[in-house]
């Protein structure tokens, strides 16, 4: 499995821009055959700041989800509308062990 974590700092007056544009990213990739979970969300102690956590079936689907046309959008206006440039982390995920 493959996880991505990105974080965005959106200024407040283009947090109305962003949204929809993050809300269209997650609906489309949470279709993709490959997308195993995909969401954002706002940092409840840092108000502008959104993250975001995907995971992924494989490098395959990593591959064809950023190759998708939506995507290559939502990246080019993340980085329009952020008030710094978007970090996004990729991890191999070898093993996963689950409590409860």
């Amino acid at each position: 499995m493959i996880v991505i974590t990105g974080q965005a700092a959106i200024a407040a007056d283009k947090i109305d821009a962003f949204r929809p544009v993050a809300e269209r990213q997650v609906t489309l990739s949470r279709k993709e055959e490959g997308c195993l979970n995909y969401g954002y969300y706002e940092d409840a102690m840092a108000p502008g700041t959104f993250l975001f956590y995907e995971e992924w079936k494989d490098q395959a689907a990593v591959d064809f989800h950023f190759a998708q046309d939506y995507c290559l959008e939502f990246m080019a206006a993340a980085g329009e509308l952020s008030s710094t440039p978007p970090k996004v982390n990729i991890h191999q995920v070898e093993n996963t062990q689950v409590i409860g």
